[in-house]
């Protein structure tokens, strides 16, 4: 092959692959000296917007140029990020403010449940319809933008391996009203989930609360397993994280996201 014809045939892979910018930070002030850092990436054309909350304390430690500082990095829905970008939609995945770093029980407050419909505001400016996807403790705030504000919503809801009906007290059925949940949702969850929070029968039993929602749909999967005899049942890396199955957690929400949430 002559020269000529490489340099052609590697201008044609590059141009074939769909475009994307690296990932930034966008910096919000939700309250004054407040600032709120979500990591932000899009495909060139996007089909729409995923908001993703992650799990645990729901702090990234997000830093000016968006290096992730706690052990969230390995939640499912960060390390998945760039499979949603894949997927043709602008990821938002947001830190928590920082006047709420260190406090308990913020998801509860009415402050949370208006940064998180900021950041609901931001991803809509950039590509609409805008999901809210969350995660294991990140389904109270998918809770929280329902039942906590009204001012700003998203259009459709995911929540996998949630803390539903969790026996700590800290369960999204204590955010408040569930009927005011007024958009499609699926729950995702795996079969052989272990942590005592977030139980697969939960589904069954926080479905028949969201009557306010025009669909809910309960997607369940198996397969992958525990990294290691030590993965704590209720982490990342366990069934609960779906671990060893990042590719069918992805796909089926996306595949969920493209029949139920319309432009």
């Amino acid at each position: 092959m002559t020269l000529r014809a490489v340099l052609l045939a590697l201008l044609f892979a590059a141009t074939a692959l769909p475009a994307r910018a690296a990932e930034s930070v966008l910096t919000l002030t939700p309250r004054p000296g407040v600032t709120l850092r979500v990591l932000v990436d899009r495909p060139a054309a996007p089909v729409g917007s995923v908001v993703l909350m992650a799990g645990g304390d729901g702090t990234l430690d997000l830093d000016a140029q968006g290096n992730i500082g706690s052990g969230l990095k390995g939640n499912h829905l960060v390390r998945t990020r760039a499979d949603y970008v894949k997927a043709g939609y602008a990821v938002f995945v947001p830190d928590i403010a920082s006047d709420q770093r260190g406090t308990r029980g913020y998801r509860f407050t009415n402050d949370y449940a208006n940064d998180v419909a900021m950041v609901i505001a931001e991803a809509r400016k950039v590509a609409p319809p805008v999901a809210i996807v969350g995660t294991s403790r990140g389904a109270l705030s998918v809770a929280a933008v329902f039942t906590k504000q009204s001012a700003v919503r998203s259009d459709a809801a995911v929540i996998s391996s949630g803390v539903l009906l969790g026996n700590n007290g800290g369960s999204a059925s204590t955010m408040g009203d569930m009927s005011r949940i007024n958009v499609p949702v699926m729950l995702l969850r795996h079969r052989f989930d272990s942590c005592r929070e977030s139980a697969p029968a939960d589904a069954d039993r926080f479905k028949t609360m969201l009557t306010g929602a025009p669909k809910v749909d309960i997607v369940t999967l198996d397969g992958g397993g525990p990294r290691g005899s030590t993965a704590d049942p209720c982490g990342a890396a366990h069934y609960h994280g779906f671990y060893g199955i990042d590719d069918q957690a992805v796909a089926a929400t996306v595949q969920w996201l493209r029949a139920n949430m319309r432009r």
